[in-house]
């Protein structure tokens, strides 16, 4: 049996609601001074519906019902049908500009990850990916990534490629959407932290969803998205709501010491800084708050006291006791180790790689 192919509608016209007005009018033998006195209106206001400048009411149907004898719904649902068509035909007009506005996004890539369908139609491909952003429209698109820049307070990653970067925040947000959690709560929140620290020494094969679960208990949808080309992140975080806060993380391939450091990190923003601001954790030079956030998550990990112990440190046995002393993974204490002594290749055998299982790429 031979596959149907499937075509998609573009619509190349529309019909004004006035042209089955005025066959109505035509149908029923009168003259639009006539039909305008039963309506109750002038003749100009009747013309102007038949011309399509002026739109078919709730309070205008009911007339034309009483008075055509064709329902209310089926003169509203006219004027509906026709807005909506007049919409389609007027973007695709605009085929040419929607086409290079996409180019300079990476639309495969959402593809990809079924962030957005595959539409061969570029109008309709577009309002995909506006629908990703919560925008409507391509006019709007760049006041939305300029907003999003002014709350990011100049992240590097940010100032060098905004438009990947929003589209990554964008990935991030969708995600959490998505993610139930319990009201926030700021004393849960640190008790989720002192578990996740316990679970880094043994790290559960299933530990991506079991963190899921912890920070959502405590009000924060945390969620993973692996980096896109361009935009080298360490962590997002962000509220999404007096009661729901989001923290967005790239897994893949990374090293449990930066992992480990950059969660917490995010987890820091939300209990110590403003619920107005986006914080991105990248290369960007530190300011007084991402330094403060910094400090917070390096003494919950590890306390500044132990940073004497871990410098001197000899051999694997000596990371392993300091680790096994904190309970957390040896590798966290090496993370501790390079950024204190530059030894930047000494037991990094000892860092495990994390992978999320999940992850479609």
């Amino acid at each position: 049996m031979r596959e149907k192919k499937r075509y998609e509608y573009k619509p190349d016209y529309y019909v004004i609601p006035g042209e089955t007005l005025q066959e109505t009018i035509e149908y029923l033998n009168m003259t639009q001074s006539e039909f305008a006195k039963r309506m109750g209106m002038t003749e100009q206001s009747l013309v102007r519906i038949i011309k399509g400048e002026q739109p078919i009411t709730q309070e205008t149907a009911q007339k034309l019902e009483l008075v055509t004898g064709t329902s209310n719904e089926f003169w509203m649902n006219l004027e509906a049908q026709y807005h909506k068509q007049k919409q389609l035909v007027d973007e695709h007009k605009k085929a040419e500009l929607y086409s290079g506005w996409l180019k300079q996004l990476p639309v495969q890539e959402l593809i990809k990850r079924k962030y957005i369908n595959k539409v061969s139609d570029v109008v309709l491909q577009v309002r995909e990916v506006l629908g990703l952003f919560r925008i409507s429209s391509i006019e709007t698109f760049d006041s939305a990534v300029t907003r999003m820049a002014a709350m990011a307070r100049g992240s590097a990653t940010y100032d060098t490629h905004p438009i990947t970067a929003f589209t990554y925040i964008a990935m991030g947000l969708k995600d959490a959407e998505r993610v139930a959690v319990e009201p926030y709560d700021r004393t849960k929140l640190k008790n989720v932290l002192h578990q996740v620290k316990a679970m880094t020494s043994e790290l559960p094969e299933d530990f991506c969803t079991r963190i899921q679960s912890l920070f959502a208990s405590a009000g924060v949808a945390l969620v993973y998205v692996p980096q896109i080309k361009g935009v080298h992140l360490h962590g997002v975080s962000k509220w999404l709501s007096p009661t729901k806060a989001m923290i967005i993380m790239n897994i893949r391939g990374k090293g449990e010491d930066k992992f480990w450091f950059s969660l917490f990190h995010e987890a820091s923003h939300l209990l110590l800084h403003s619920k107005r601001m986006l914080y991105i954790a990248d290369s960007s030079p530190k300011d007084d708050e991402e330094r403060e956030a910094d400090k917070y998550a390096a003494d919950f990990l590890i306390p500044e006291s132990y940073n004497d112990r871990i410098v001197i440190a000899q051999n694997q046995q000596d990371i392993e006791a300091i680790a096994a002393e904190l309970g957390i993974a040896p590798g966290i204490v090496v993370g501790r180790y390079h950024h204190l002594t530059g030894k930047w290749q000494a037991f990094t055998h000892l860092i495990r790689k994390l992978e999320w299982k999940n992850d479609t790429e």
